[in-house]
């Protein structure tokens, strides 16, 4: 499907040089600031900025919006929201499981037997530790 750009004819950047929009360099932030003026005055700023993130546009300022401004959007709209605060929901942590490292220390925190399965995964988790630097078991 064919997305409907009608809107890119009533831009205020028609007819601009088009690398005004893609800053780099030494300069890049007021080669930012300049290209966000020119959209300030443009019509269809909110379409253009939609359409740079809705595509997945990675590079220059798009409706007004830097490319950090529209990374940080995509990532904002693409997170599930808690409907109370607005704020992105956080995914629970499993709880631990024995035989595991986490079980492991569950046990430390509440006080309970260590069982086997538990001892011997935190042993495992140790020594792999010292042999590579992290205890995470390789995928």
């Amino acid at each position: 499907m064919i997305p409907n750009l009608d809107w890119q004819d009533r831009a205020a950047c028609v007819g601009l040089d088009p690398r005004v929009f893609y800053a780099n360099g030494k300069y890049a932030r007021a080669q930012v600031h300049a290209a966000q003026r020119v959209c300030a005055t443009c019509p269809v700023a909110t379409q253009c900025a939609a359409w740079a993130i809705q595509s997945g546009e990675k590079w220059g300022v798009w409706g007004g919006m830097s490319q950090k401004e529209l990374r940080q959007k995509r990532v904002r709209d693409r997170a599930p929201r808690n409907s109370a605060s607005g704020k992105p929901q956080r995914k629970a942590p499993e709880p631990a499981k024995c035989g595991t490292r986490s079980g492991y220390q569950k046990h430390l925190r509440e006080k309970t037997e260590i069982c086997q399965p538990c001892r011997q995964a935190n042993t495992d988790a140790d020594n792999r530790l010292r042999r590579t630097g992290t205890t995470k078991a390789a995928a």
